[in-house]
């Protein structure tokens, strides 16, 4: 008798452990249970997967013996290879008429990388090697983004509108968990194992939990779509134009988002440069402003979770995008390493928001059976700006130091908010939830 209240609160807790909306399934039609369900796994498996290679794909080159200016080329190339790509990628897609089939050929073939990278070094002797592994590296990055239309595409099927914030916040804050254990652990591995062995490891793990990612993405449900004859390069470049034109509030959407973009890449990739070369901080304390600005993303994914089934993607993205042009001007003032955290506390709060509405109201203009082409097209824009944006940072720190460029970085994101506002409009309103 004794033990009985023991196993009444063991029997509570399980109940609320059951109870618990992992999936945040609640609210939402049975028939989309299954999809939702897989593509949660595929997202906590890709982010484990990406934990083991994403921030030390560069440091493995240069353990290789690989200079910063061959790493340089590298991220030069990969972003080319992905501007170039996801217009073939829809194009196939189209013709092969199932997007699901799309996604997860090429991701095992985008994971296939990783394993060729870390083997790379067993079969090539330097310092040839060091090529070969950036151009798997390169390629990885050109796979990724044929499969990525087609990704976005079968994701605005997977969640129901009205549903998208709890959702996709709960996602991404699984996600963020995820990438803060593991990563420490991958660098755990690789420490432990030395170099490059432990590059080596990682990536292996990378590939491992990728393939069980692209088999959790495999199980999500998907009806057929007709497919289309092969055709000339002409004819896709006018089949990607009339997707991107068709639908004036997408279009407007992703111009404005592009001018948005550009503004971040302008002076985004040079913000700890310059907390190196001029505050002189310390990598002690970088890191845990990062850490920090990941404390406030994971509160802000909650926060404006709700907003976004409340208000709508548009209100969010909005509210969030008034406040980010902000930032840039702090470091124009910054004199201390802990300057900074007036701006990254913040920011992972603003960003939360912008990117989780920036993602939800891309898929809600996502419409018709050309939407694949359409993401295509917004793809290549976005990659053409990550490789025009820092070439034009770096012009304007070496004419007007790294205030001028953050000043122009920062009107930049102003006047992408200021259209924001004026062309949505969403203020004073609520949103409609259909039924």
């Amino acid at each position: 008798m004794r033990y009985m209240p023991l196993l009444r609160a063991s029997s509570r807790l399980l109940a609320r452990l059951r109870s618990f909306d992992i999936y945040a399934l609640r609210g939402t039609p049975p028939e989309n249970h299954r999809g939702m369900r897989a593509f949660w796994f595929d997202s906590l498996l890709a982010s484990m997967s990406d934990a083991f290679w994403a921030n030390y794909s560069s440091l493995y080159v240069l353990s290789l013996g690989g200079t910063r200016t061959q790493v340089g080329w590298m991220s030069s190339a990969s972003s080319f290879a992905g501007m170039l790509m996801p217009v073939p990628g829809a194009a196939l897609t189209r013709r092969v008429g199932q997007r699901r089939q799309m996604v997860v050929v090429f991701s095992v073939l985008f994971r296939i990388m990783f394993l060729l990278a870390a083997l790379a070094p067993l079969v090539v002797r330097r310092p040839a090697v060091i090529w070969v592994v950036m151009a798997f590296f390169v390629l990885r990055a050109g796979l990724l983004n044929t499969f990525t239309p087609a990704w976005l595409s079968l994701t605005r099927d997977i969640v129901p509108q009205e549903h998208r914030g709890r959702y996709f916040s709960s996602r991404n804050l699984m996600q963020a968990i995820t990438t803060m254990l593991m990563v420490p652990l991958a660098g755990a591995i690789i420490e432990t194992a030395g170099e490059p062995v432990g590059y080596q490891i990682a990536l292996g793990i990378a590939f491992c939990v990728g393939l069980a990612a692209s088999y959790a993405f495999s199980r999500i449900p998907e009806q057929r779509r007709s497919a289309v004859r092969r055709a000339s390069v002409a004819e896709q470049v006018r089949s990607l134009w009339q997707a991107v034109t068709r639908s004036r509030p997408f279009l407007v959407f992703i111009l404005i988002r592009i001018l948005f973009d550009l503004g971040l890449m302008v002076g985004g990739p040079y913000f700890t440069t310059f907390q190196v070369e001029v505050l002189q901080s310390p990598a002690s304390t970088i890191g845990l402003l990062v850490t920090l600005r990941s404390f406030t993303r994971m509160i802000g994914l909650r926060f404006w979770g709700r907003l976004l089934d409340q208000r709508g993607a548009r209100w969010v993205i909005t509210a969030a995008c008034l406040f980010i042009p902000a930032l840039p001007m702090v470091y124009t003032v910054a004199s201390r390493p802990w300057h900074i955290a007036f701006v990254d506390v913040p920011s992972g709060f603003l960003f939360a928001g912008y990117e989780l509405a920036a993602f939800a109201l891309m898929l809600e203009l996502l419409e018709g059976e050309d939407n694949t082409q359409a993401a295509a097209g917004y793809m290549t824009l976005s990659s053409a700006v990550s490789i025009a944006g820092p070439l034009i940072g770096g012009w304007l720190i070496s004419r007007f130091g790294y205030s001028g460029d953050f000043v122009v970085s920062g009107a930049i994101r102003a006047a992408a908010a200021i259209l924001f506002l004026v062309t949505f409009k969403p203020f004073g309103t609520r949103r409609v939830r259909s039924t």
